[in-house]
C-alpha cells in the first residue's frame, strides 16, 4: 500500500507540472491587454480629429443673406457702405422699376450703413433705426 501512496505522490507531482505551463500561457495574456490598451489610445485619438473639422462648418452656416435696397429710379449711380465693408461704397444693381440693390452675406450683429446716390451720402429713408455718425448726422442701422 505505501507504494500505491507514492505513485499518488507522483501523480500529484505530475499534476503540479502543467499548472507551470499554465503560468507560461499567461505570458500571452499580457500582451493582449498591452494591445487593447493601445486600441482604446487609438480609438481615443481617432474620436477628437472630427471635433476640430467640424469646427469651421458651423462659422459658414452662421452667415446669411441680406439684401440692401433702395429705390430711385432718377440716380445714375448707388452704392452701400457701411461696417461690414469697411465704409468703402459697393455697387448696387438697378432693376426695370428703379430699386437699386445689393446682396452681402454678413454674421449676426448689428451693422451702421449708408448709402451713396451719386456720391451723396445718405441714410436709408425706409429704415426707422438710426444711430448718430459722430458728425452730426445720422447711420441707418441693420440688425442680423
Amino acid at each position: 500500500m505505501s507504494t500505491t501512496k507514492k505513485t499518488t505522490k507522483a501523480q500529484t507531482a505530475k499534476k503540479s507540472v502543467p499548472a507551470k505551463s499554465a503560468e507560461k500561457k499567461s505570458a500571452p495574456v499580457k500582451s493582449a491587454v498591452k494591445k487593447v490598451s493601445t486600441t482604446k489610445k487609438a480609438v481615443a485619438e481617432k474620436k477628437t480629429t472630427p471635433v476640430k473639422k467640424s469646427a469651421p462648418k458651423a462659422t459658414k452656416s452662421v452667415l446669411q443673406e441680406v439684401v440692401f435696397n433702395v429705390y430711385s429710379p432718377d440716380s445714375k449711380s448707388v452704392e452701400v457702405a457701411g461696417e461690414f465693408n469697411n465704409w468703402a461704397p459697393a455697387k448696387m444693381k438697378k432693376d426695370e422699376q428703379g430699386v437699386w440693390s445689393l446682396k452681402k452675406k454678413l454674421a449676426s450683429g448689428t451693422y451702421q450703413y449708408k448709402f451713396v446716390f451719386d456720391g451723396s451720402w445718405e441714410i436709408d429713408q425706409a429704415n426707422p433705426d438710426r444711430v448718430p455718425d459722430g458728425q452730426g448726422g445720422e447711420n441707418s442701422v441693420k440688425n442680423v
